[in-house]
This record gives C-alpha cells, sequence and structure tokens, in this order.
C-alpha cells in the first residue's frame, strides 16, 4: 500500500510509468526476495515478517553490491542476476529450504502495529517530497538548476557502470577513493532495468531510501525492546525529532542537520543508502551481543560489512567504537571480556582495515583531527556573530556552542536515560548502542574536512539512537498499561511543543554584535537550558504521585515533543508554500546556481550513444555554468555524469588532490594543481592546429571536444580539422579523427 503511494507521487513528478514498474519488479524480485529468504535461513526464521522485510531488503542489497563488483570487474555486470535466480532455484527445489522458508514462522505483529508504522512511512513520503522531488525535477531545461552533487553522484555511477576498478572521471589520474558501492548498485539496477542513471539516482532510489529506514527503525526497536509499542513510536519518532532548536530567531534554519527529516537523505544518497545497509548489520551484532551466536549470524556480519564498509566512510568506525566501549565496560564490571564482543571488534577493525588500505588507498578524503572546526562553523547558526577574534572569546564561542550543539545532536538519545535503571548499563546491547551516539558525537566534535563531512558521522548516529530512545522509553514506561499510558505520552509530547513554541515567540531577535559576547552566550544557552530544567522539574513533580520511571520517561518525552515543534506547521504548509527550482532571476528558489549549460545534458547523451566506452573527452567546461562569477566554483561534472565518459579535465573538486588542501574553501575553489595538462586541454578550444589535437589523441585518447560556447566559440580553424557532429543549445560537440597525413604529436 506505501509503496503504491510512492509510485503515484513518482509519477506525478515525472517518473515514467514504465520505470516506475521495472524498478519495482527489480526490488521486489532482484533484491527483496533473495534477501528475506536468505536472511531467514541465516538467522532462523526467528525475527518475524517485519524484520524479514526490512533486514532483508539491506541483505538484498548488499548481495548484489558485491556480485555487481566482481562481475563488473571480469565484463560481466549482469552477474547480480545470480542471485535471485540462484535463491529460488535453491528455495524451490530444496526440501529443508522450501518448507521452512516461504512463510514467517513468528506470529505477526498486530494489525495496529503495521498501520502505525505505514502512517509514518506516509510522512516520509512528504520529507522526501519537500526536500527532494519538489526541488530536484528532472526534465530539462528547469534539471539545470539542480542540487551541485547530483551531477557528482551521477558522474561516479557513470563510472562503476563501465569500468572497475574505478577513477575519478572527471579529472586523469586520479583514483576513486570514495564510498562508491552506492554507484555500484544504481549501476547494477541500469545494466539490470535499462533505466536512466539520473532517474534512479534523483527519484527512484532517494523514494526506496526514504521508506526503507522507516521500518528499519521500527522492526529494530520492536525487537530490541521486545514491545510491540515500540517499533511504532520510534518510527513517529524517527520523523519528527529534529533539532533542538529553540529560538525565535532561526525559522526553519535549523541549528543540527542530523535529523532525517532535514533532507540529507536525498542530498547525501550515500548517507541514505548505508543506513539501509547499516541497521540490519546493527541487529546481527545486538542478537551476538545477546549470546545468540548461530554461524548464520556471523555469515550475515561478515556480508553486511563488506557491503557497508564503502557505502558510507563512517559507520564502521563507529561499530568499532562502539564495540570497544562494550568491551572496556566488560573488563570493568566483570574483569573478564567475552570471545564474541572480541570476535565483534576484530570483525570491525579487519573490515576499517581493509577500507583503508585497498578501497581508500590509505588516504583520508581529507578528514583530519582538528577539534572544533564544525563548531566554529556552526556557531552563527546558534546566534554568534564572526567578530570574535580574542583568543578568550573564541574560547567561550566554542564552548557555548559546543554545548548546545552537544545537547541538540544527543537529543534523539535521551531516551537511552532508561538504561540508568535496572542495571541496564551492564546490558552489552544497550552499552553498544550508547557507544554508537557516543562515537557520532565525538567524530562531530574532534574531526575536521573541507566540506564538514565530519557531520555525517552525527548523523549516522541518529536513527540508532532514535531506536535505542524508544527502547529506553520502554523501560521507563513499562509499568503502566499502554490504554492509559498513550494518553500521558500526547500530553507530555504537546507540552514539549507548545514550551518550544513560547521560546520562539520570546526569542524573536538574534544576537547582536552590540550585546557583548557574556549577554550573547546567556541569549544562546538560556533557552534551551530552560527546556531542560523544565523537563527535570516536570518529572521531579509527577515524581510525587507517580512511579519514578514513569515521571523519568514523560520528562523525555517532553524534551522529544520540543524537537518536534516544527514539523507540524511544515507538514501543513507544504501543500502552500512556493518550491521553486529555477534560475538567478529567482533568488528565492532553494537552487540559484546552474549546473549543467543549456543543452549540455542532451550533449552529452549524444556522446554517450555515438561514441566507445574507452572513449576520453575534453571540455572548456572547468567551472560551475554560472558565467561571471570572481570565483571559479570547481564542483563542475556535468559532462562526465551525463555522457558517462572520462574527461580529461573537468572541474576537479572531490578529487583526493583537491580535498588534501587544509583549506576548505581551496578544496572547491582552488586552482588545479596540473597547469601544464591544463594548459594543453586548454589549447584545444582556442585556435588550436592539428597538432594540438593530435596530441590530445594519442598522448590522452580524446575523441571528442565539447564546447560550453557561453565561455568561447569554436574558432573557424577547429572546423576544418575536426568535424563538427552536434548541437544543443549552447553546447557543440566536436570528434577527433585521424589525422589524414602524419602528425607530429606534440603539442604547439
Amino acid at each position: 500500500m506505501i509503496w503504491g503511494g510512492a509510485c503515484l507521487l513518482l509519477a506525478g513528478y515525472g517518473t515514467q510509468w514504465s520505470a516506475i514498474l521495472l524498478f519495482s519488479l527489480y526490488l521486489g524480485v532482484g533484491v527483496m526476495l533473495p534477501g528475506v529468504l536468505v536472511w531467514r535461513w541465516l538467522r532462523g526464521n526467528v525475527d518475524g515478517f517485519a524484520v524479514d522485510l526490512a533486514f532483508g531488503t539491506g541483505l538484498g542489497f548488499a548481495l548484489s553490491i558485491l556480485t555487481y563488483v566482481p562481475g563488473r570487474a571480469i565484463g560481466v555486470p549482469v552477474l547480480p542476476l545470480i542471485v535471485p535466480i540462484a535463491t529460488l532455484v535453491a528455495f524451490l527445489v530444496v526440501p529443508r529450504l522450501r518448507r521452512r522458508h516461504w512463510r514467517s514462522d513468528r506470529a505477526p505483529m498486530p494489525l495496529w502495529w503495521s498501520y502505525s508504522v505505514a502512517a509514518a512511512a506516509v510522512l516520509g513520503l512528504w520529507v522526501i517530497t519537500r526536500y527532494g522531488l519538489e526541488i530536484e525535477p528532472i526534465g530539462f531545461p528547469d534539471a539545470a538548476f539542480q542540487y551541485s552533487d547530483m551531477s557528482y553522484q551521477l558522474a561516479l555511477a557513470g563510472e562503476v557502470k563501465h569500468h572497475m576498478p574505478g577513477q575519478i572521471p572527471f579529472v586523469i589520474g586520479e583514483s576513486l577513493n570514495y564510498h562508491w558501492f552506492l554507484h555500484a548498485e544504481v549501476a547494477a539496477a541500469n545494466w539490470q532495468t535499462g533505466i536512466e542513471l539520473d532517474l534512479l539516482l534523483r527519484r527512484l532510489f532517494p523514494v526506496m531510501a526514504a521508506l526503507l529506514p522507516i521500518l528499519s527503525v521500527a522492526a529494530l526497536t520492536t525487537r530490541l525492546a521486545r514491545r510491540s509499542w515500540a517499533g511504532p513510536l520510534a518510527a513517529w519518532l524517527l520523523i519528527t525529532v529534529t533539532s533542538f532548536d529553540v529560538y525565535g530567531w532561526g525559522g526553519r534554519a535549523l541549528i543540527s542537520q542530523a535529523a532525517y527529516s532535514s533532507g540529507v537523505l536525498m542530498y547525501s544518497l550515500t548517507h541514505a543508502f548505508a543506513v539501509v545497509l547499516a541497521l540490519p548489520v546493527v541487529w546481527v551484532i545486538v542478537c551476538l551481543l545477546r549470546n545468540d551466536t548461530r554461524k548464520g549470524n556471523w555469515v550475515l556480519l561478515a556480508v553486511g560489512l563488506a557491503a557497508l564498509v564503502d557505502a558510507k566512510a563512517s559507520f564502521v568506525p563507529m561499530l568499532l567504537a562502539a564495540t570497544v566501549l562494550v568491551i572496556a565496560v566488560e573488563l570493568v564490571t566483570d574483569r573478564k571480556v567475552d570471545r564474541v564482543t572480541v570476535g565483534l571488534a576484530a570483525s570491525a577493525l579487519v573490515a576499517l582495515v581493509f577500507a583503508q588500505v585497498v578501497l581508500f588507498s590509505t588516504g583520508s578524503s581529507g578528514i583530519a583531527l582538528e577539534p572544533g572546526q564544525s563548531l566554529r562553523a556552526l556557531a552563527s547558526r546558534v546566534g554568534f556573530g564572526s567578530h570574535y577574534h580574542s583568543p578568550v572569546a573564541a574560547i567561550a564561542v566554542l564552548s557555548t556552542t559546543g554545548a548546545t550543539l552537544l545537547v541538540s545532536w544527543a537529543m534523539a538519545g535521551a531516551g537511552m536515560l532508561g538504561f540508568l535503571t535496572k542495571r541496564m548499563w551492564k546490558d552489552p546491547a544497550a552499552v553498544f548502542l550508547t557507544g554508537f551516539l557516543v562515537a557520532g558525537l565525538a567524530a562531530g566534535v574532534l574531526l575536521r574536512h573541507p566540506g564538514f563531512s565530519q557531520l555525517y558521522f552525527v548523523r549516522a548516529s541518529f536513527p540508532v539512537a532514535i531506536a535505542a530512545s524508544a527502547w529506553g522509553l520502554t523501560i521507563l514506561l513499562d509499568k503502566v498499561r499502554l490504554r492509559e499510558l498513550l494518553p500521558r505520552m500526547a500530553i507530555a509530547l504537546a507540552a514539549g511543543m507548545l514550551m518550544a513554541k513560547i521560546l520562539r515567540a520570546v526569542t524573536p531577535d538574534r544576537p547582536t554584535k552590540k550585546d557583548g559576547l557574556l549577554l550573547v552566550s546567556i541569549q544562546v544557552i538560556w533557552p534551551w537550558l530552560a527546556v531542560l530544567l523544565v523537563a527535570a522539574a516536570a518529572a521531579l513533580i509527577l515524581r510525587k504521585t507517580r512511579e519514578r520511571a514513569l515521571a523519568l520517561g514523560l520528562g523525555v518525552l517532553v524534551v522529544f515533543g520540543v524537537g518536534s515543534a516544527w514539523i507540524p506547521r511544515t507538514a501543513v504548509t507544504t501543500l502552500t508554500d512556493q518550491v521553486c527550482v529555477s534560475g538567478p532571476e529567482r533568488p528565492e528558489c532553494r537552487h540559484t546556481r546552474r549546473q549543467i549549460p543549456a543543452g549540455g545534458a542532451q550533449a552529452a547523451q549524444y556522446i554517450r550513444d555515438h561514441s566507445a566506452v574507452t572513449d576520453r573527452l575534453a571540455t572548456n567546461s572547468h567551472c560551475t555554468p554560472v558565467y561571471g562569477d570572481k570565483q571559479c566554483d570547481a564542483r563542475n561534472f556535468w559532462l562526465s555524469g551525463y555522457a558517462e565518459r572520462r574527461v580529461l579535465v573537468e572541474g576537479w573538486a572531490y578529487t583526493p588532490t583537491a580535498q588534501s588542501r587544509k583549506d576548505g574553501k581551496g578544496a572547491i575553489n582552488g586552482p588545479f594543481w596540473d597547469q601544464r595538462l591544463l594548459a594543453a586541454n586548454d589549447r584545444a578550444f582556442r585556435d588550436p592546429t592539428a597538432a594540438d589535437l593530435n596530441y590530445l589523441r594519442t598522448t590522452y585518447n580524446v575523441r571528442w571536444l565539447v564546447f560550453d560556447t557561453n565561455l568561447n566559440r569554436p574558432s573557424a580553424q577547429l572546423e576544418r580539422i575536426a568535424p563538427h557532429r552536434y548541437s544543443s543549445g549552447a553546447v557543440e560537440v566536436y570528434e577527433l579523427v585521424p589525422p589524414s597525413t602524419p602528425e607530429t604529436a606534440s603539442p604547439s
């Protein structure tokens, strides 16, 4: 039912029904069905349908990736088809598999559970509509004003569609030291369905990645807490809890973008897809920590880590850190370490070392230890200006900002206060989940990156912290019958929302330079401190008439209500808000910068359809096509993305060389490091000789020249030595053919 609604939504936002049906078939038969059957087999069919569906789908994606990579390397990119074929044959032919695994052995969840989670999924569809489908048109010319990273993701998908091992496709000689397993999966889907990569990346996969984590978090929480109502609670908290943003001056610009509903699932599809893969791994680790040490769990762990390790670089280090915390607690409390825990830590460590040595070539992609970078960058979000330069002022700003952000980031784990009761702090599963959250917070504070990618550690912790919080709340609220508990929970959440509205009303003005450092610090701290104090006071008051744990649980729900206050208004106003998508002439739009020159995508696709995979392109388009800018924004990837071909020098942002620059701005706006190569490239676009073109052809295998004529037009000389092949909008395409007479292969 929910997927049917998602299909209608996709059709309403420009997706062809043929693509929707093909992707649904691919998802259902090629990924979900084999994943569910193998999950049930390896887990012993003990989890129930919801868990099987959610985590089996994640397993299906992992199996697809792990067969596509060697298949593409040996020239058989449709090798992932062996997974559903072999699985279906085995589970139809082998009697033991046929009898036990086509149906779940566990009793189904109550009907109200399914409808509650489905209702949360509807809100998840709103999130992807609001922050994705509405502002990312799929059709041109509006699609030329897309989010800057979209063509980058498209370029990587095109690269691993045709090459294994891959390289950075938009600059010659740069290794692909990036988490590219999402792109491998998108490429696998393209080979099997024929659906355009752009449609998969900007429509079909984002909607899938918006829905599946909701079911996964609900299923994980239900099994963690062993309470049916914990799953729907977690699903709704996942959608509604956002940021501890209680300031009236911020509007909808939240101080933290870690929440599920912040739109990050659209603008970092690698992260969203990694969540799909990570939650099954978290559940398998919890099962092992709970002494369910069957061999199937270790197999699932190995497969899950193998797929997760290059889906997003943030997850495996956090899994390792969380497992190390379990070992530390065991040493302190029991004076010994369980062999299972050691095995988990060793597995995560092996995966991490393999990723660093083999996949990332021991590179850091710009990640380094530098405490406070994210705090300095986000200080303006909480109310500080940029005029505090003295060392004492800098320390005060960092301290206040750090405290504020940590409170906001950690809010998703507020329900984990329940672990302090009933000696849950000794439970290895509870310690592991706590360690996962702590690892994310620590990475967000201690690390730096030119593009602030350390914040993805915080984002990675969010869904796991929500599941752990809902489990903790069941511990605190367990002694009250659900029928009596629901209205109290609703009142606590509503009280929190009301308090947030009051605080925003009494803090309408942003702190200014005139206020002074001490006053600004107080203005930043007192609103969120007031929330915590009121929640604590409410818990203390209720404690006199109710059990202590119940009072604490309701206090936590007040805090969650504060963090959910902006969702109702934004959901209601989505239909009436003006959401626009194009052009610098409309500065109120989300994406005002043109990313693709007029006709660029069509010209690139012409080359894709009329060239060999080994052909390389050259272009004069190195910077994002916002003409007249004083700075070059090197996030320019449209040609390699839509052509699915390697380019000699296109843009050079996001490459290992650019990311190694310590200056974050230099990573995007810095000059190209190989001026000789750039000069050889650009000579082909400024009165070239036959020798210039032949040099590119023979030395670098360049076969096509792509002009953005807004920058400069082809010369009359070029027309005589390279045949013109295609025109589209502002883009002209020429083919480099072998010279009719021998030429010296050297530049003029």
